[in-house]
C-alpha cells in the first residue's frame, strides 16, 4: 500500500488536518512514529496543505535521548523535543502497557497546552486499531473501535491517528527501505500478553488480507465516525 496515499485519504475522509493547525507528533522513535512523521513532512509540502509539525519524545525511564533520532529528525526538516517525565510512585507499582501509554499521553497533552499545539498526531496503524476493536468485542462486549480523532476538552487538544488506513507491514516495509534503526519497547511487560493474542487472532480472522482488514475497520468506522 502506498502509505502517502492512504494517509492523504485518512485525512481526507476524517477531516484530520486542517489550514494553519499546529501539530505534535508523539515520537518514540519506533518504526510507526517514524514513518508518520516522515509522511507528515511530504505532506506538509502539499499544495492545499498548510500545517506545522514539531515532535515530542517523552522519556520516562531514565533513559537518555538517542543522538541517531536527532540526526533523523533533522533530515525529516522536523523540530524534535525530548523531555523527561518519569512515572511516579503509584505508576511504578502498577506498570503496565496501558499505564505507560496513558502517562505518556498525558505528558504529549501537557505540552501541546502548554505550548499552543491544537492537535496530537500518534502512530497508531491498521491493525492497532483492529487489534484493538477484538478485544473490545471479545472482552468487553462493546464495539468501541481506536477513534481517527478525538477532542479532549479539559486540554484543548485534538488526538490524529493519520496512519489508521495503514497496515503494519507497508510501515515496515518502508523503514527497511529508510535504512532507519528503529527502536521497540525494552519492557519485561511489552510484547508478550492478551495484546499479542488478539493480533494472531485478526490475522487468523482475516488470512492476512488487507483488502478484509479494511472492510472490517470500515464496517465499525462508518457506525461511529463518519
Amino acid at each position: 500500500m502506498n502509505i502517502l496515499k492512504s494517509v492523504a485519504k485518512a485525512i481526507s475522509d476524517f477531516d484530520l488536518i486542517q489550514k494553519d493547525d499546529r501539530i505534535l507528533i508523539g515520537a518514540s522513535g519506533g518504526k510507526d512514529s517514524l514513518t508518520l512523521s516522515s509522511i507528515l513532512a511530504q505532506l506538509s509540502h502539499w499544495k492545499g496543505f498548510s500545517f506545522t509539525i514539531t515532535a515530542l519524545q517523552v522519556l520516562s525511564d531514565g533513559s537518555t535521548p538517542n543522538p541517531a533520532l536527532y540526526a533523523i529528525y533533522d533530515t525529516l526538516g522536523i523540530p524534535l523535543v525530548i523531555i523527561n517525565k518519569p512515572f511516579s510512585q503509584e505508576e511504578l507499582g502498577n506498570l503496565t502497557c496501558y499505564t505507560c501509554a496513558t502517562h505518556r499521553r498525558i505528558e504529549l497533552m501537557n505540552y501541546a497546552r502548554e505550548h499552543n499545539f491544537n492537535k496530537i498526531a500518534l502512530g497508531h496503524h491498521l491493525d492497532d486499531a483492529l487489534t484493538t476493536l477484538l478485544m473490545n468485542l471479545l472482552l468487553q462486549s462493546n464495539i468501541d473501535i481506536m477513534e481517527p480523532k478525538r477532542f479532549y476538552k479539559p486540554f484543548n487538544v485534538t488526538l490524529i491517528r493519520p496512519l489508521i488506513y495503514t497496515p503494519e507491514e507497508s510501515i515496515i516495509r518502508f523503514t527497511r527501505a529508510q535504512g532507519w534503526n528503529t527502536v521497540t519497547c525494552t519492557c519485561a511487560k511489552g510484547g508478550q500478553g492478551i495484546r499479542t493474542e488478539y493480533r494472531k487472532r485478526l490475522e487468523a480472522l482475516t488470512e492476512g488480507s488487507l483488502t478484509q482488514k479494511l472492510r472490517l475497520f470500515t464496517a465499525f468506522a462508518e457506525q461511529q465516525y463518519k
